[in-house]
């Protein structure tokens, strides 16, 4: 065998065991990387922290809203309605009764104002039917005075007194003007005694009239208040 054909050989086989090296190289290269690949994946997955969203359990399905009884809520709304308008008209009826028992008050402190005008009136025309009374008293003593100064009179005419007739006419008119003015004072109070007691009647007038509004409004205002009551009691 010659030279040339050893060198071919060696180089053939050389050639030979460097391809089944690198065959058998890139074989195990890949083997470690798969080896490598699975390793870190099942790492990971063993690494997963727990707040992940394949821990978190999936939410519950949505409920169906339960079914509305609208004949329940129609029942409750009116009953409602039904409440307040009887609140309210329990209110109003109250407010009635208040304004006619206002009233009613009202017309009994007239009633009672002018009934006193009356009494006070009443005690006037009394007071001055005394005063006419005293003054006619004071009359008839004046013309009794007049009458004994006119039998003086006549026994003058005789000469049977000393007194002059002419004196005796002056004391005779004199208490004639006496008596007169005396009258007329007299009939000046019974005017105001009369005129005191047609403000009496009057206002007698007034006070049965204020008592009797008084009375009206105060069954007015019962009425109301019974009403109320009533409407009270029967609930909405």
């Amino acid at each position: 065998m010659s030279s040339q054909e050893d060198g071919s050989l060696k180089r053939k086989e050389f050639q030979k065991r460097t391809d089944e090296d690198i065959d058998s190289f890139l074989s195990k290269k890949d083997f470690q990387k798969g080896t490598a690949s699975s390793t870190t994946s099942s790492t990971t997955t063993s690494k997963k922290p727990a707040g992940t969203s394949e821990d978190i359990p999936p939410p519950p399905p949505p409920k169906e809203p339960a079914p509305v009884d609208h004949e329940e809520a129609v029942r409750l709304a009116r009953n409602s309605r039904a409440e307040r308008e009887a609140y309210h008209d329990v209110a109003i009826l109250r407010k009635k009764a208040h304004a006619y028992g206002h009233k009613a008050a009202k017309f009994f402190r007239k009633h009672k104002s002018a009934e006193a005008a009356a009494h006070k009136c009443v005690a006037k025309a009394v007071a001055f039917r005394e005063k006419a009374t005293a003054r006619r008293e004071k009359a008839k003593d004046f013309l009794e005075k007049a009458k004994g100064y006119e039998a003086e009179l006549s026994e003058a005419a005789k000469g049977t007194t000393e007194l002059s007739p002419e004196s005796l006419r002056t004391k005779m008119a004199s208490m004639e003007r006496k008596a007169a003015r005396e009258e007329e004072i007299a009939r000046k109070n019974e005017s105001k005694a009369a005129s005191q007691t047609e403000k009496a009647a009057k206002y007698r007038s007034r006070a049965a009239k204020y008592l009797e509004q008084s009375k009206l409004n105060e069954i007015d205002s019962q009425r109301f208040s019974k009403r109320a009551d009533n409407l009270e009691k029967a609930g909405p």
